[in-house]
């Protein structure tokens, strides 16, 4: 097994992993962090697939700006 290989089996079992965990939370905040934790590692599946302007994307405007929007109106509520 080599490397590209075993950074493919964490990405994609923290992106697993933080999905399941965001859907059973039970607390919004968790959630979030859980849902911040499945982009960032989708980021990291595009950067194995050598997509570095999609890896961009996904951090910035998902896990960036959707997720300090989504973490601001729960503290609002």
């Amino acid at each position: 097994m080599n490397l590209i290989d075993f950074l493919f089996l964490v990405f994609a079992t923290l992106a697993v992993g933080g999905g399941l965990l965001m859907i059973f939370s039970r607390h919004p905040v968790s959630a979030a962090m859980f849902m911040i934790i499945s982009m960032v590692s989708v980021a990291g599946l595009f950067v194995l697939l050598e997509s570095f302007f999609l890896a961009i994307l996904q951090v910035l405007v998902y896990a960036g700006a959707v997720m300090v929007l989504f973490l601001f109106i729960i503290m609002l509520l």
